[in-house]
């Protein structure tokens, strides 16, 4: 190996920014981990021997969020190959683009790369026995992933020897590169898999470039621009000192022989691909290579010690929520995993994983790449199915929502895959539905509920069967509709919508409409099965929705007036303009008009190009940009006299934000007549802007040019919506709020909070009210921090004075927990508090259970770890269905109460009271505890 070669091996590593440690070292049998507090497994088979799994991971320094493809080397169909994009290497795509490209199953970024002169991937990339881009010589070598054809996989440092030799007189130069531009003064072959061009004199003047085609030297270039790369050939390019051999030992008409080896032999290999370092070396974590220090996002290989599976993983690190791990304990997660031998590959930015999930047809991406978007890179990891199609093997049963109200109904539907989880048709009315665990009606594939609980739906599809688990709720409380109000024209139809009802406990769950019992005013039209179908009458009305507990309303106006807002009379109010630029045309006034003395014209030329090309009608009434529109038109309306040629007729609107939205007036302009047809404004903030009409072609087989006439604009307003005589929509209201009276053996509970300076801030003596309510009641909370003179002056049985340290205390059927999450959350005040919580929920006997914390859970003063919140109510709700009561007390700015799946948040304003009048502004909320019946009130603590 030449001096010249090492320097530029050791000057790509520095332009990677990457930190090489000069000897391989064995840090840890196991790095130091932090402990896991709660973690999930959610997987799905993507094909055959190919299992997608996302582990999220709360420990007690964060969130880790693992994504894994376990791939099943000892299956025929499952294949691991190298992915990149169809462009060539130089040309850096996404991975999900690459997956697409490649109809893989899922893929992984790659290999660690430089940007710099142009992209390129470091070390090695084989695919079916040729060298995509060559291993560094192994003086300097990184390792490398590789599976030979017999589908071994291994980590391992790849040596090569690569040359060109004159066919006619056995002169040899050695090449130093194939598809990388890591130093253009090394002898570089560049062929179809580097993309469309070489190097050319881009770089160097002096550039010297051999063009090879069919193994004949066809050209010899010398200081000229890029050429293109042949597809049956290939390019050798080199510039300084080494240019010299090449010119001196070989000529045009030349025949040649390129010979290209490696170690382990290049013709046993299927794929290789180069990573960064070996991190886990027979179970041990090591460091052979690169480590660059710090939690960061990683990817990487593992292989299992019997050498039957891969795992194929990235981790998320530089995010909000996930702030990523050393090498050292990504080595130790792949250990975890089953992995015995480990190579990391490039991450950071790069880390992406996508997937294809069964059902779906594109791969989408599943980790939370570091950079916000996906990062484009030269290459990555592919898994791809190659099963043929079997027969049905098995069936799942879906539908849209797994919670249901009681007198509700909810639909079902089977999926069928084969043996290799392909998908596979199959006829919905030929599934047979049955339930158990309530009481209810199955028609067909619907169930019909008539009783709480938890139910399981059965299908039965030609013997295979498949199960789902729903929860019945209580009857709907209130119900809010997708839609508050719309406009319809006469003799039309409307969806009403998807509907969200929410029950006594705070439970949510989707609502049919056709499961409400609707009612229309003013005879604007009827609803059956959940749609709206108006008739002849113009004008406004309703519909009043009611199920359960729960009324509402949607407001709907049935035709419009038109207003004409432009009669295209003055060529002066409009300009022409085009996409792309070579798109020709003209707009103008024509006597042919549908309206009035006048016209528009729109000449376009589509002939030129093959993506979408427009022609647009610019509107510059008096010379402003658009046509502003009073009021707030529904839809707007014109003539148009097309040409036959189908082009789409569409326009462009601002609103009041300048947000575009697109409207379209003609799918297709088939007829040569004049049509009078109309667009629907979208959901916008008004006023708008109407910006431009244009006629546009999208099918670049279509290329022809022609003119589309257009008259008479109108803006069509619809009648003034009527809420009146309509019934009061129903809110949530908590039945547990409300007076309840002490039985014998019930007991009261009080929280308040009594700062030290209480009296002074007050002007009386506020303090001695407090203390004689709170003796009233069998135990106290305080929030804010009381002093300790004052809590001992307190007589009833238990008093807390919260929001210092962990504690947990028992009172009769009531499990009191004082949690500290004073620093952002529970974790980051201590993470250990989060084990005796989890505990203290797990092995509790008693009825109700109050978790009391400094600050809210969620919101703008919330847990600053969003993740941690929704799993802490998460674990709450799965408390609760043991059949406890679960109350959640918390600091904040406010007093309030939100019920949500079961768990009452309430919280207490506990910041000081810094003036009398927040002091009497003072609330006490005030529980009533009998037995399992636990209620509360919210009342002033100073007067009425």
């Amino acid at each position: 190996m030449n001096k010249h070669f090492k320097k530029s091996i050791v000057f790509l590593l520095l332009l990677c920014t990457i930190i090489s440690l000069a000897t391989p070292s064995i840090t840890a049998d196991a790095a130091k981990m932090p402990y896991v507090i709660h973690e999930t497994v959610e997987s799905q088979y993507l094909g055959s021997g190919i299992k997608y799994e996302n582990i999220k991971k709360f420990t007690s320094k964060g969130w880790w969020n693992i994504n894994v493809v376990r791939v099943d080397l000892t299956d025929e169909y499952a294949e691991v190959k190298g992915l990149m994009n169809d462009k060539g290497l130089s040309n850096t795509t996404t991975v999900s683009n690459m997956v697409n490209q490649k109809k893989a199953v899922a893929g992984v970024n790659g290999d660690f790369f430089n940007f710099s002169p142009m992209p390129h991937p470091m070390g090695t990339f084989i695919e079916d026995g040729e060298v995509i881009s060559s291993p560094i010589e192994l003086a300097y070598a990184l390792p490398t992933f590789y599976i030979d054809k017999d589908k071994k996989a291994d980590i391992t440092f790849f040596d090569r020897r690569m040359s060109l030799t004159n066919v006619n007189t056995g002169k040899n130069v050695l090449i130093n590169l194939i598809n990388k531009a890591a130093d253009m003064k090394m002898v570089t072959l560049l062929n179809k898999h580097w993309g469309y061009k070489s190097f050319g004199n881009r770089y160097n003047k002096d550039t010297v470039e051999l063009v090879v085609i069919d193994d004949i030297i066809k050209e010899i270039r010398i200081g000229q621009p890029p050429i293109d790369i042949p597809k049956d050939g290939y390019i050798i390019t080199v510039s300084g000192d080494r240019k010299e051999p090449l010119l001196e030992n070989f000529n045009v008409g030349d025949e040649v022989k390129l010979d290209i080896k490696t170690t382990p032999n290049l013709e046993n290999i299927k794929f290789a691909i180069g990573g960064g370092s070996i991190i886990l070396k027979d179970g041990k974590i090591t460091n052979s290579n690169i480590n660059i220090k710090g939690d960061h996002p990683r990817t990487g290989i593992g292989i299992t010690e019997d050498g039957k599976e891969l795992l194929i993983a990235t981790i998320d690190g530089r995010h909000t929520l996930f702030k990523g791990v050393s090498q050292e304990i990504f080595a130790q997660i792949l250990k975890d995993l089953g992995a015995y031998n480990a190579i990391n590959l490039d991450g950071g930015g790069s880390t992406t994983m996508a997937v294809k999930p069964i059902d779906e047809q594109v791969a989408k991406v599943v980790n939370k790449p570091s950079d916000g978007a996906e990062r484009r890179v030269p290459n990555g990891v592919g898994v791809f199915s190659n099963a043929p199609k079997g027969e049905l093997s098995y069936i799942k049963v879906v539908t849209d929502d797994d919670k249901m109200f009681l007198n509700t109904s909810r639909r079902f539907s089977i999926k069928g895959y084969d043996q290799y989880h392909n998908p596979i048709e199959v006829n919905q009315a030929e599934a047979q539905y049955s339930f158990e665990g309530i009481e209810g009606e199955m028609e067909g594939n619907v169930l019909k509920a008539r009783s709480k609980g938890k139910a399981t739906v059965t299908a039965n599809y030609n013997g295979l069967t498949a199960s789902i688990d729903i929860k019945v709720l209580d009857e709907v409380k209130s119900f809010t509709p997708s839609i508050d109000k719309f406009n319809i024209t006469t003799n039309s139809q409307r969806n009403l919508g998807s509907l969200s009802g929410i029950d006594k406990n705070g439970f949510k769950a989707k609502i049919y409409p056709e499961d409400v019992e609707w009612t229309v005013t003013n005879d604007i039209g009827y609803v059956k099965n959940g749609v709206f179908y108006s008739g002849e009458k113009l004008g406004s009305g309703a519909v009043t929705g009611r199920i359960g507990q729960g009324v509402n309303n949607i407001l709907i106006s049935v035709g419009g007036s038109g207003v004409s807002v432009e009669g295209f009379e003055d060529a002066n109010n409009f300009k022409f303009s085009s996409y792309p630029e070579y798109v020709s045309g003209s707009v103008g006034i024509s006597p042919e008009a549908k309206q009035g003395n006048n016209s528009a014209v729109i000449k376009y030329d589509f002939s030129q190009g093959d993506g979408t090309r427009a022609a647009y009608l610019d509107l510059t009434p008096a010379g402003n940009k658009g046509l502003t529109l009073n009021g707030e038109p529904i839809r707007l309306g014109l003539w148009v006299k097309g040409d036959g040629q189908g082009s789409w007729l569409r326009g462009i609107v601002k609103d009041a934000n300048n947000k575009e939205y697109y409207i379209d007036f003609a799918k297709t302009l088939d007829s040569t007549d004049w049509q009078y047809v109309e667009a629907n404004i979208p959901n916008v903030k008004y006023p708008i802007t109407l910006d431009k009409i244009y006629v546009v072609e999208t099918n670049p087989d279509k290329k022809h040019s022609g003119e589309v006439l257009i008259d008479g604009l109108t803006a069509i307003y619809p009648p003034k919506y009527d809420s009146s005589n309509l019934p009061k929509p129903t809110s949530f209201s908590d039945d547990r709020n409300t007076k309840s009276e002490k039985t014998p053996e019930g007991f009261s509970i009080m929280v308040a909070k009594s700062q030290p300076d209480i009296d002074k801030v007050a002007g009386f003596n506020a303090s001695n009210t407090i203390r004689n309510r709170a003796n009233n009641h069998d135990v106290n909370i305080f929030m804010g921090g009381a002093s300790t003179e004052f809590i001992k002056s307190i007589q009833s049985k238990l008093v807390l004075n919260t929001g210092i340290n962990y504690t947990k205390r028992d009172y009769r059927n009531v499990l009191f927990i004082d949690a500290n999450s004073s620093k952002g959350s529970i974790r980051l005040t201590n993470p250990d508090q989060w084990i005796w919580l989890k505990n203290d929920l797990a092995t509790t006997d008693k009825d109700h259970i109050v978790l009391i914390l400094n600050t809210p859970i969620f919101g703008q003063n919330g847990f600053k770890d969003p993740l941690e919140a929704q799993l802490l109510h998460d674990i709450l709700v799965e408390t609760g269905e043991t059949g406890k009561s679960i109350w959640v007390v918390h600091g904040g700015n406010g007093t309030n109460v939100k019920v949500e799946d079961g768990i009452r948040y309430i919280e207490y304003n506990n910041k000081p009271s810094n003036n009398p009048n927040e002091v009497k502004n003072m609330k006490a909320i005030e529980f009533v505890v009998n037995g399992k019946d636990m209620t509360y009130q919210v009342n002033p603590m100073f007067g009425k």
